[in-house]
């Protein structure tokens, strides 16, 4: 993998170990415990701190994913008021294994536990109270996403789980999310890669009655998006272009209940 340069920002980027990122985890192979963090030069803070956390998938690394998919400028395209958090997963591997946030119990609470303490002795927030999280995966981000939403011991704090192509596996884990509470927001964009898994997922989050959007990527509209209901696009962009060819990361992130800074 090409490593890429990541490009100056208004806002500040924070690349550090933290000691309850996934790894390094029993029985895994990998050490690299980075954690990204972007907090838009837009950033007001209050009293409580909400969250993107996003998930890489297949040969990756925090920097790359950074830089190849732009997440950092969709951020401040979106205008919400959130601070960007992107764990290490395997590195530049082909695993969707994230280790301890995939498989301890309270693991993901404990990351954002930790984030919140170093971001409060950065000057960045007054408190560390969590506030509103949204997860957000790609291609096989999916297990962290599932993990956390499983196992993290914080899926009451998740208003939005957003799926771009990532829909592979633990289709209940997500279903059982959307119906925990009628406003979690589910949004998966996805290609032919995962159309089987997003018409399973689609047949499990069905309710008596019509409560699901399958629309298509093209002419794709912020208040097609924001009806709160499960909501499935299908697209023929790219697997890999399909979260920062057209901004669609910076559009769904709008669409999800975070607040405009």
């Amino acid at each position: 993998m090409v490593s890429l340069t990541l490009p100056p920002l208004k806002g500040r980027t924070l690349l550090r170990p933290f000691a309850t990122a996934p790894f390094p985890y029993a029985g895994r192979p990998y050490r690299d415990s980075t954690v990204g963090i972007y907090v838009p030069a837009s950033y007001r803070p209050t009293d409580t701190i909400d969250y993107v956390v996003h998930f890489h998938g297949f040969c990756n690394d925090v920097r790359h994913v950074l830089a190849r998919y732009r997440l950092r400028e969709q951020l401040d395209m979106s205008g919400r008021n959130a601070i960007l958090v992107v764990p290490q997963g395997p590195k530049d591997a082909r695993d969707d294994d994230f280790g301890k946030l995939e498989h301890d119990a309270g693991g993901f609470a404990r990351l954002i536990d930790e984030i919140a303490a170093f971001l409060r002795t950065q000057g960045v927030t007054q408190g560390t109270r969590t506030g509103k999280i949204v997860l957000s995966s790609h291609s096989g981000g999916y297990g962290g996403e599932a993990g956390v939403l499983a196992r993290g011991g914080l899926s009451d704090a998740v208003t939005d789980v957003l799926m771009f192509d990532t829909a592979y596996a633990f289709y209940d884990v997500f279903a059982a999310w959307v119906k925990a509470r009628p406003d979690n927001h589910l949004l998966s964009i996805f290609t032919t890669d995962t159309e089987n898994g997003n018409v399973y997922l689609m047949s499990l989050v069905q309710g008596p009655q019509p409560n699901i959007f399958v629309r298509t990527a093209h002419g794709m509209t912020l208040a097609q998006l924001q009806t709160r209901a499960p909501t499935f696009i299908l697209t023929t962009v790219a697997h890999d272009d399909l979260m920062q060819r057209y901004n669609w990361f910076s559009l769904f992130l709008q669409a999800t209940a975070l607040a405009a800074a």
